[in-house]
């Protein structure tokens, strides 16, 4: 299990969100210097799903961001980066596998590959 405190950090600074709720194997974990009424939030969750017939685990990460609206104002806005793990129970796919996949995608998310997706290109 994870931390009740647990780090999340970007280039310049690191960020600790702590637990606040866990449900039905979902944890909820906010930013406690986020300002009031605007959270950070991670949230963790699992479900069991089949695609094809095949049982599979499908895992769930989330980063959501609040904030006060310029052109919208006083419109809470949310961003959120969501990071999705979809495991075949199966022997042929293995957490070595899994762990190649999620290298390949931090090399690939680059600025300048974020920037591309943000803009739309396929």
């Amino acid at each position: 299990m994870f931390a009740d405190q647990t780090l999340a950090g970007d280039s310049s600074s690191s960020r600790t969100y702590a637990l606040t709720s866990i449900v039905d194997g979902s944890s909820i974990r906010q930013n406690a210097s986020a300002p009031v009424g605007l959270p950070e939030q991670l949230l963790i969750s699992h479900q069991e799903s089949t695609r094809n017939g095949v049982p599979l685990d499908r895992h769930l990460i989330r980063l959501n961001l609040a904030k006060s609206g310029n052109e919208h104002a006083g419109v809470k806005l949310i961003a959120s980066v969501y990071v999705t793990i979809e495991v075949p129970r199966d022997t042929a796919v293995t957490v070595a596998m899994i762990r190649d996949m999620r290298t390949q995608l931090q090399n690939f998310w680059t600025n300048a590959n974020l920037d591309k997706v943000l803009n739309g290109e396929p």
